[in-house]
């Protein structure tokens, strides 16, 4: 998989909207879905792993998201950045205000342009693979990021985006190394890998069926 920025959060997850657009179902037509589309936050999930010197694998993730498609296909999606979540509450101050930065870059932000139409005869329970690719805005650097990801129909009018292997995010490419580097030195550690894996779930929601 490609990927050149941080964040994989990326986005992926905007072309899949597109694919939910296009299904067809006996009961719901591509010619019955129509308008935007909106991300189910409480079925959606960014996570990401930090691994410490070189062994110690610990997983990440962002609750909170949010984001839409129009019926056009531009897709954009929020990460809150400011909600990240270790399961450390003193790591995720530390996350958020020296490595984030969150009092300046509250929140990051992937933008997509899809075409429905490549995903026209996905039905439900269907899967099929793409590769997708977005705007990632981080920390206020923007850049292009790409993913494999599958696409399933899950309901007449939701469909869902997952990575099919982690997206691999530098921190060089966003401006970061200054909040590892603090990162590292007040743990006490001697390396964390500034290449971090991401992954995704996403699930859009067709806000209009008929």
């Amino acid at each position: 998989m490609r990927l050149l920025t941080s964040t994989s959060l990326s986005l992926a997850m905007l072309v899949l909207a597109s694919c939910g657009q296009t299904g067809s179902d006996p009961a719901i037509q591509l010619s019955d879905i129509s308008g935007d589309w909106s991300l189910d936050a409480s079925s959606s999930k960014i996570a990401f792993a930090s691994i410490k010197v070189g062994e110690l694998i610990e997983t990440h993730y962002f609750p909170g998201l949010s984001g839409s498609m129009s019926e056009s296909g531009e897709t954009v999606i929020d990460i809150p950045l400011d909600q990240v979540e270790t399961k450390i509450d003193q790591r995720n101050e530390r996350m958020r205000s020296m490595f984030f930065q969150t009092d300046t870059y509250p929140t990051a932000q992937i933008r997509a342009s899809v075409d429905p139409t490549a995903f026209a005869n996905l039905q439900i329970g269907g899967r099929i693979e793409a590769e997708l690719d977005a705007v990632l805005s981080l920390h206020g650097v923007e850049s292009t990021v790409f993913a494999d990801v599958f696409v399933t129909r899950i309901a007449p009018s939701r469909v869902e985006v997952a990575t099919s292997e982690p997206v691999i995010v530098h921190v060089a490419d966003h401006n970061l190394e200054a909040g590892l580097e603090a990162l590292r030195d007040i743990a006490g550690l001697t390396d964390i890998t500034p290449a971090v894996p991401v992954t995704f779930t996403f699930v859009f929601e067709a806000a209009n069926t008929g």
